[in-house]
């Protein structure tokens, strides 16, 4: 493995920061010259493309692969249908026997010939990428580019009079010309006791804990309701059969997210939008009744997800509503109307809760208390009233929020000015081509809610639309000034 002391010759070097698919696109796109040095560091930076989401699961767990994909395998990345087509066997005898019976939900699709539909277990897109990753390094190499991959966390970046100065967790530093940085979102929002004796601050890395309490027999009760709660539902299904299944959902609205249904022939919304809106709710209401109209057409929310997420990848938001301010109040609310989520976990959901073993709560969790044998919520409706809820075990699914914290390198970065907050999203704000405040530097990741002048209509959270803006972001390691 190569060590940052090994990273101060004199060869060009380029440093991506991060381990997920933003990084990877950073080097699949990148245009390094004959003899130049690429450096990926990350906290898994050999698995580069898996990150957390596309991670390689736990042997020997009933749970390894049930955590799904939100969206159909060719809404993902054509390549990773197709891949998912030719490896259909293998990926058949390695689904035999599990539960929840994945293999019988995807039947339909593939009885009509449409694979490319499943939503398929997220660890098998890790091994697409995988697979990617070494064509990709095989080529570079090929064409005289070094490739090496740094298994640490990089917490702080500074340009000195030699270039670019990383440093890293372990203590070392690293050199570079330019710099692309890639991290993954902001952390889960705390909530006040979600991490003790009947809670966890997050399904991912707590499932053995979490399903102690689901074997036991406990409710189980998350807080919101999106795609991270459908994983504790898939986490609950691989342990027990539904019948002895005790699952609570609690969301600000009540509800669970339309599932994403693929349908053949493949179709996609196209919304009909006038420029020009002085305002956000003038624009909004346009989209909203553009919405209404699809859904008259016979379009299901696969369909407009799509549609929309496309529009808005070649039109930029600006064209609809030119003030910048008012272009901010949008995207929270198209969130909001276009989620959608998993078919298959959404729809084992509803015949849940139709049988009584699930439901959705509406309101707010403002704390978690723990008692003797389990947890009290404290719950707090739409008047601001207040009630408690008694519980088995709680796990955290709020996704970001207010006390949210971003990685050592992001929180860096802001300190110095060299990215900054958007006061009305709260999202990251980063330059044309998602330069920094340093020309040498990019920055791409979730958080980014503005790049420019251009406020994303749609959230960055979408393996498509970072590979997307990866790209137009120029696709090549930029330069210091005096390069």
């Amino acid at each position: 493995m190569t060590q940052p002391s090994d990273l101060a010759a004199d060869a060009p070097t380029h440093v991506i920061v991060g381990d997920g698919i933003t990084a990877f696109a950073f080097l699949e796109t990148g245009r390094f010259a004959p003899g130049e040095r690429v450096v990926v560091v990350g906290r898994q930076a050999t698995q580069l493309g898996r990150g957390a989401a596309y991670a390689t699961g736990e042997a020997g767990t009933p749970w390894r692969y049930a955590y799904l994909l939100n969206s159909p395998a060719d809404d993902i990345d054509p390549a990773f249908a197709r891949w998912l087509s030719q490896n259909w066997d293998r990926i058949v005898d390695r689904m035999q026997g599990r539960s929840p019976d994945w293999l019988s939900m995807a039947a339909p699709l593939v009885a009509a010939g449409d694979t490319y539909g499943v939503n398929a277990p997220r660890e098998f897109y890790g091994d697409f990428m995988a697979e990617r990753l070494e064509e990709i390094v095989h080529r570079l190499q090929k064409t005289g580019v070094s490739v090496s991959f740094l298994t640490d966390e990089a917490v702080s970046l500074k340009q000195s009079q030699d270039g670019l100065l990383i440093g890293l967790a372990s203590g070392g530093t690293l050199r570079a010309r330019s710099v692309d940085v890639a991290p993954g979102g902001p952390s889960t929002m705390r909530i006040d006791g979600d991490d003790g004796p009947f809670a966890a601050p997050s399904v991912f890395g707590h499932e053995h804990r979490i399903a102690r309490h689901i074997e036991a027999g406990e409710e189980i009760f998350c807080i919101g309701g999106n795609a991270a709660m459908l994983d504790v539902l898939r986490l609950c299904q691989s342990l027990l059969a539904d019948d002895d299944i005790r699952f609570v959902a609690c969301a600000p609205d009540g509800e669970v997210p339309p599932p994403l249904v693929p349908r053949l022939p493949r179709r996609m919304t196209q919304p009909r939008l006038t420029t020009g809106h002085a305002t956000a709710d003038s624009f909004l209401a346009e989209v909203g009744a553009e919405i209404d109209r699809a859904r008259a057409d016979g379009d299901e929310m696969r369909e407009i997800r799509a549609g929309f997420r496309a529009h808005f990848l070649d039109t930029p938001l600006s064209v609809y509503v030119p003030d910048l301010n008012e272009a901010r109040r949008v995207p929270g609310t198209l969130r909001l109307w276009l989620r959608g989520g998993t078919r298959d976990t959404i729809q084992d959901m509803h015949r849940l809760i139709g049988a009584g073993r699930a439901r959705v709560m509406q309101g707010l969790v403002a704390g978690v208390e723990h008692g003797p044998d389990g947890a009290v919520v404290r719950l707090v409706d739409a008047t601001g009233t207040e009630t408690l809820y008694q519980t088995g075990f709680v796990v955290n699914c709020a996704g970001a929020g207010p006390n949210s914290r971003f990685d050592p390198l992001t929180a860096d970065l802001l300190r110095q000015g060299l990215i900054d907050l958007c006061p009305v999203t709260r999202g990251l704000r980063v330059g044309e081509a998602c330069r920094t405040g340093l020309a040498a530097v990019r920055y791409l990741s979730p958080s980014v809610t503005q790049i420019g002048d251009d406020v994303m209509a749609m959230p960055l959270y979408d393996a498509h639309m970072l590979r997307a803006y990866v790209d137009r972001s120029g696709g090549r390691a930029l330069t210091t000034p005096d390069d």
